[in-house]
């Protein structure tokens, strides 16, 4: 069903409650957002460690709103539909100049080897780059925003996840998902069918003592930090861009972060002061750090000053 762009930017405005001084920025939630018409199993400890060690393939329809971002054709990146006209990515995805034209974005993908039915291909009208990332230290605030030049049409294999509600936040512990077609080894090649695994979000304290005990110490503003000190289970080469999704208490798959990067692939960072192959966390962008500029270049618009 076609949603008009006046339904649309009702349905993802902004809307500001003032009282005094203080504002409070909400976004709407895109109709039937973060459902998936698979039974996706719910997890517990036992099945998180059962799937974890060994990694799974993803059943076609999982995650509707995995997309898979492509450079004459081939796959690059990930992302995730918020809305039909946009997508969220990582912006070191579509950093270089010149880019958009040689980009599309498919929904609905499942094996990369093959078209198969319900797959919705559309080229992107606008990249939007938050304007504190930088080529020079692509590790933070490392989000896009595309604004597809069409709509994807929600249904079984194609639909949006939710974004968060400002005060939402998913602490330490708590266990979320990501998938791509990223490299199931660190050197090897990229995945043809849609993996996913599951990851701890770490303290903060534990992120930042794992970046600065590298050899060229990392911080920054807008880091989420998933993984296992002794490693194993990770994203990797090809899965930026894609989404940490966590379920929130009502049960709907919510975009907790953005794909970004990480010391290898699935290292162990526990004796990182010891280890010539160093490794760290698996680094998101956090959505909580970067809601505000979303909500204003979705309702808005506005994307003259950080377009690229």
């Amino acid at each position: 069903m076609l949603i008009s762009r006046n339904k649309l930017t009702l349905l993802l405005g902004i809307i500001c409650f003032q009282q005094g001084k203080s504002a409070t920025l909400s976004l709407p939630k895109a109709p039937n957002c973060g459902q998936s018409l698979v039974n996706v199993e719910p997890w517990n400890y036992f099945n998180i460690f059962s799937r974890i060690l060994g990694g799974s393939q993803v059943e076609k329809g999982s995650y509707p709103w995995q997309v898979s971002l492509k450079q004459r054709q081939k796959h690059i990146c990930g992302g995730s539909i918020v809305s039909p006209q946009w997508v969220i990515t990582a912006a070191h995805c579509v950093a270089k100049r010149n880019i958009v034209p040689t980009l599309n974005v498919t929904a609905g993908e499942h094996d990369l080897s093959q078209t198969e039915p319900g797959e919705q291909s559309l080229t992107i009208e606008t990249v939007i780059i938050h304007p504190h990332f930088s080529m020079k230290k692509p590790m933070d605030y490392d989000i896009a925003l595309l604004k597809m030049a069409g709509a994807f049409q929600f249904g079984h294999f194609v639909g949006p996840i939710c974004l968060p509600e400002p005060w939402e936040q998913f602490e330490a512990g708590f266990i979320c998902t990501t998938a791509g077609w990223g490299r199931s080894t660190e050197d090897g090649v990229l995945s043809q069918v849609l993996q996913e695994v599951n990851l701890p979000i770490l303290t903060q304290e534990e992120c930042v003592e794992a970046l600065l005990m590298l050899k060229r110490p990392i911080s920054g503003k807008t880091f989420l930090c998933t993984g296992f000190p002794d490693g194993g289970r990770d994203a990797c080469q090809g899965d930026s861009g894609g989404s940490l999704m966590c379920r929130n208490k009502k049960g709907a798959w919510t975009l907790a972060g953005v794909t970004s990067w990480g010391l290898g692939c699935g290292r162990g960072w526990r004796n990182n002061v010891r280890k010539n192959d160093q490794g760290s966390p698996g680094i998101f962008t956090d959505l909580s750090k970067v809601l505000p500029w979303i909500c204003e270049h979705i309702q808005t618009g506005n994307w003259r000053k950080s377009s690229r």
